[in-house]
């Protein structure tokens, strides 16, 4: 069984990282990071990579991840799911998940790991995984404490595969598995290298 954190539409890296293991155990007693794969997903548009952050309500003291609530003052699944429209609506395979993703930003738990758990069950779904999660009791020391686990170009957790707005750019390493699962539907699955 592998320990994770949490994560909000978590890159190609973690993904991979489910497909060498089906037995997943969630830390939600680590301490939360701040600007981490716990709150940051990141999305290819017709201007780059763009970062979309779950914004959360921060306490006087340290709190673990299962403590972590989300932030609802401001609008920011709309804006979220703007910026995933405008940059997946000519993705081939956009229709295909348009409604179920949309129903996913239509939920407002409390807690930062229930959303979270919420986006695993949908890539569980979109990707059949058939992912066995569990919930830590107690805190793991497993999680890898560097911010950018996870994150950044230099991760090479898939082969090149066509993205919307290649013909700009060069193919974008690592990024959520919205990018992947827009541009390649199911067939996303091929595209991860063997460990």
């Amino acid at each position: 069984m592998q320990v994770l954190p949490s994560a909000y539409f978590p890159s190609l890296a973690y993904v991979h990282a489910l497909l060498q293991d089906a037995h997943v155990e969630l830390d939600l007693k680590e301490h939360f990071v701040k600007q981490s794969m716990r709150t940051r997903a990141e999305i290819l548009s017709a201007n780059g990579v763009i970062a979309l952050n779950v914004p959360i309500l921060h306490a006087a003291h340290k709190q673990t991840v299962e403590q972590t609530q989300i932030d609802y003052s401001k609008n920011w699944q709309a804006e979220h799911w703007r910026a995933i429209e405008s940059a997946y609506a000519n993705a081939p395979h956009f229709e295909h998940y348009a409604h179920d993703l949309k129903l996913v930003f239509e939920q407002q738990p409390v807690y930062l790991h229930a959303f979270n758990a919420a986006i695993l069950n949908w890539i569980n779904q979109a990707l059949d995984l058939q992912l066995q999660l569990t919930y830590s009791q107690e805190y793991t020391g497993k999680t890898p404490a560097e911010k950018k686990a996870c994150l950044g170009r230099d991760l090479q957790p898939t082969l090149v595969y066509q993205q919307v707005f290649k013909g700009k750019a060069e193919f974008v390493q690592n990024l959520s598995v919205i990018d992947g699962l827009m541009n390649e539907g199911p067939m996303l699955m091929r595209h991860f290298m063997p460990s």
